[in-house]
């Protein structure tokens, strides 16, 4: 085995450095460069048997917050999760261990153990050199690299040394290190789980007193001591001497069978058994807050802790906010409790702009990233037992065990996802934008619609469900026209069959809250209205509301996206505010090349994508209608600068946006989801006449550019689940615009890859096109020819990008960077195409374009490529959606005195 340098790449993991050494190999600390995670990467001094690499892919599997995740095998490595902090072996060191702590560390052993053995798993190789102990206090049990998962017994090889090999995995090989071996063992006979409790009653012995239980001058001498001497039992606490001695028999048949069953064994003591601080998830029947903490937690910005084993009582309300992780910040609006109440997930920007799920235990001071990173802002979801989190990543539906592993396919959504529910049978609701809801077993599937969009009624939507007690009804929300609102659906029920009867007007998402009082059958539904967050009184044996609406907290309230709110079963509220003025968001601005306003275009509003006409006379704006917000419809309005008037284009109960100007300026080609996906549409620019279907498919489809000569459109169109078994992405394409009958025309693929290809744009003399990708991992700007047969391609961008834009005598390029900055490149395209150095010209504040808005273009520039208008951020607005901490409420039922 050759030492690995940094840089040096095994598969697609970089090495960094070198971390330790020991007689299975070398540890090394490198980084996954698809995943842009940092890893532990253990590798072998041999090649791994075939069983071994079956074997160790069963352990892959075993998630569990007191194990060490295994990420991936290869052909003499193993992928680890990175856990950092001290062995135990380096706190044993230092001395005895104080029996709660030592306790407090072994319960958390005990909790790995069992996990593994309910599995079939056995570790064989416990000590505590393999026991990490993270900064939090969480014990992390290592190096299953030894495990045996079954299998018939084999003949001992002396030549395998009981500390080395990894290829060896047969049950009856002498494997482990001497000292903590049981006597059936090292002794090369079979061994199941009690080899395991032994090893655990060695460990726990040796935190008690500070010394080895077994000791040798070599090897054959520990392995004597083990099978012959008995152990001492001075400096053992008596509380534990009666688990210790079930733990070390030395004839597996009287030992103790179940790790699972120790702590029955304690006697009775002063000192009470400390829980761990992240056990294997359970049900649990309340929550308690420690007043005192609390309050400092309000003093010291918001920390808390909190225990959750008991009933809460009758108390006042408490509130206390949880603040990024250090240096890092907040992205998205989700504050998602579990339904126990014992954690909270959220999304932390990580340094690709993408975003990070990360998770905090309500009953600790730290946060943790989790195994998860998506592209966009997307509701995710619990599973009832608080075990699984449901999360969408490139239009694919997975679930997370949030104790750690990777995420696990479940199915893919057909559209752009808009929240998500999970009943206690197994059966997981969602959205998917312009198509109702959708069911699937938690098991994995393919989803069957469960609503059906009443397009007679201007719906768009049917969004973030959420199951009620019974587990058969849900609540939703519509979205379009004057029957918006929240309904209640049936699983029993057929997608055209669901009640069409409003349970509550304008409420916006909505949440069940249950009862405090379960036999009452009285719970409450959650909502938003008018930007804060109300509760009302709901009957769930009639499904029907009761009371008055109460106001909860100002500010709070959904705008028809992911979920601001949260609550769990045991009285915890969890929110973020929202302190946006629906409708006013940004300012069309024009800006010379140094970046100084020269004026504005219209009024403040809801603007999206941005078109200057050929002549630059007018632009196309895409806005949120004046005055209403969230799942509002967005229509193109036609803006014309001499006149400072705005007609609107469109009048469609969707969306409507992704405007593109014929090469004349007469029409404009639209994308509107009024069907259901984002079909194009053509309309004459000043508004007369009908809106003429241009192209209608299965895929949601994105106008991007209109070819100079008139004869092509490039659009975007999202793919969900091809032939290739890929997810969401988005692929650019091609559509002939020829005259006659548009059935005739038939779009070509332009750029279809597994990677996402947007914002095209056509150069003026349409030999090329510029467009953004994220090929490299982050998203750049590329030029490639027209067609693409043509051979060829080109980077633009240095450090990320995004909107390019060509200027009229295509002798310059402009795009976004990655920070904000308004770029500007030189290049040709005669005889071939050649790019310059990127150079900044002015800060911008334009909204990021992730998810389906990757497509949009928020700027435009004149064809001198003297002015731009960019659709700016106000500064207020600015303000307000950076994103804010996310409060928790203990006791906020007490708030609903006022409710009945």
């Amino acid at each position: 085995m050759s030492t690995l340098t940094p840089g040096q790449r095994l598969g697609p993991y970089e090495v960094a450095s070198s971390i330790g050494a020991g007689g299975m190999g070398v540890v090394y600390l490198a980084r996954d460069t698809r995943l842009n995670r940092t890893v532990a990467i253990k590798v072998s001094r041999e090649q791994f048997s075939e069983r071994f690499e079956r074997e160790a892919r069963v352990i892959a599997a075993l998630n569990h917050p007191n194990i060490c995740t295994l990420y991936d095998v290869g052909p003499n490595y193993l992928v680890m999760e990175l856990v950092e902090g001290p062995t135990l072996a380096d706190r044993i060191a230092a001395g005895p261990i104080p029996l709660e702590e030592s306790l407090h560390i072994a319960r958390q052993i005990g909790d790995a153990l069992e996990a593994a053995h309910e599995r079939g798993i056995v570790h064989r190789d416990l000590k505590p050199g393999n026991v990490k102990i993270k900064p939090d206090g969480l014990v992390k049990v290592l190096d299953f690299g030894l495990a045996k998962v079954g299998g018939a017994s084999a003949t001992y090889k002396p030549e395998e040394s009981p500390t080395i090999s990894m290829a060896a995995t047969q049950a009856g090989v002498i494997l482990g290190t001497a000292a903590y071996m049981s006597p059936e063992q090292a002794r090369g006979k079979v061994v199941d789980k009690r080899a395991d409790i032994w090893a655990f009653g060695v460990v726990l012995y040796e935190m008690l007193t500070g010394r080895r239980l077994f000791e040798g001058e070599d090897i054959t001498e520990t392995l004597a001591t083990v099978i012959k001497d008995e152990p001492k039992w001075d400096g053992i606490p008596p509380s534990v001497q009666r688990l210790l001695k079930r733990c070390l028999e030395k004839d597996p048949k009287r030992r103790l069978r179940d790790i699972g069953d120790a702590w029955q064994l304690l006697e009775e003591a002063s000192q009470p058994l400390p829980a761990a601080p992240m056990p294997a998830p359970r049900p649990r029947i309340g929550v308690i807050a420690l007043a005192a903490a609390a309050m400092l937690a309000l003093a010291l910005g918001g920390l808390a802790f909190v225990h959750f084993r008991e009933k809460l009582p009758a108390a006042e309300v408490m509130r206390f906010q949880i603040f990024p992780p250090e240096n890092k910040s907040f992205a998205g609006t989700d504050a998602l409790l579990s339904p126990d109440g014992s954690r909270l997930v959220f999304e932390v920007a990580a340094p690709d702009g993408r975003r990070q799920l990360w998770i905090r235990s309500l009953d600790s001071l730290e946060s943790r990233p989790m195994a998860v990173t998506k592209d966009s802002e997307t509701s995710n979801f619990w599973s009832p037992d608080s075990r699984y989190l449901g999360v969408v990543v490139q239009g694919k539906l997975k679930k997370v065990d949030v104790s750690g592993g990777q995420p696990q396919m479940v199915c893919d959504v057909p559209g752009a996802w808009r929240g998500g529910a999970w009943n206690r049978d197994g059966v997981i609701i969602f959205s998917a934008a312009g198509s109702g809801l959708w069911r699937v077993s938690q098991a994995g599937g393919t989803p069957s619609p469960l609503t059906k969009i009443d397009f007679s009624r201007q719906e768009v939507n049917h969004i973030q469900p959420d199951f009620l007690p019974d587990g058969r009804h849900f609540l939703y929300y519509r979205g379009g026209g004057e029957n918006s609102g929240i309904y209640v659906g049936s699983l029993d029920a057929k997608p055209e069959q669901q009640s069409s009867t409003r349970l509550l007007a304008d409420g916006g998402t909505p949440i069940y809250a249950s009862a405090s009082d379960p036999g009452s059958g009285i719970g409450h539904v959650l909502f938003s209205r008018e930007g804060s967050l109300m509760a009302q009184a709901f009957d769930v044996r009639r499904l029907e509301l009761v009371g008055e609406t109460v106001p909860i907290a100002e500010g709070a309230g959904s705008r028809g996206g992911p979920k601001v709110f949260s609550v769990s079963t045991t009285g915890v509220l969890a929110y973020r505010r929202d302190a946006r003025e629906p409708g006013v968001i940004s300012q069309l601005i024009w800006f010379d090349r140094d970046g100084k306003a020269l004026g504005t275009a219209g009024e403040p509003g809801s603007y999206d994508s941005v078109a200057l006409s050929p002549d630059g006379t007018r632009v196309a704006v895409s806005s949120e209608d004046p005055g209403v917000s969230g799942s509002a419809p967005h229509n193109i309005w036609v803006y014309e600068f001499a006149r400072r008037t705005g007609t609107r284009l469109t009048s469609s109960p969707g969306l409507a946006w992704f405007a593109t100007w014929s090469p004349d300026g007469e029409r404009i080609i639209f994308s509107s989801n009024r069907y259901g996906v984002s079909n194009l549409f053509q309309k004459v620019a000043n508004g007369a006449g009908n809106d003429d279907l241009v192209l209608k498919s299965n895929e949601n489809k994105f106008a991007q550019d209109w070819s100079r000569d008139g004869r092509f459109l490039l659009y975007s169109a999202t793919i969900t689940g091809d032939s290739q078994g890929r997810g969401f992405s988005f692929d650019l394409w091609v559509l002939p615009l020829t005259p006659g009958n548009p059935g005739d025309r038939k779009p070509e693929p332009y750029l279809k890859t597994e990677f996402n290809e947007s914002q095209g744009r056509f150069s003026p003399d349409s030999r090329y096109i510029a467009y953004r990708s994220d090929a490299s991992g982050k998203d750049e700007i590329y030029v490639q020819p027209f067609p693409a047969a043509s051979g060829g391609k080109w980077t633009v961008s240095q450090g990320g990008g995004s909107a390019p834009r060509w200027r009229a005598d295509g002798k310059e390029l402009f795009y976004i960077s990655a920070d904000g900055k308004m770029m500007a490149v030189e290049v040709s395209t005669t005889p071939v195409f050649k790019a310059g150095i990127p150079k900044a010209l002015f800060q911008t504040t334009v909204l990021a374009t992730t998810g389906l808005a990757r497509n949009v273009t928020r700027y435009d520039v004149t064809a001198d490529g003297k002015k731009f208008l960019v659709n700016s951020m106000l500064p207020a607005a600015a303000a307000a959606l950076a994103p804010s901490p996310i409060t928790v409420v203990l006791n906020w039922t007490a708030l609903l005195k006022n409710s009945r």
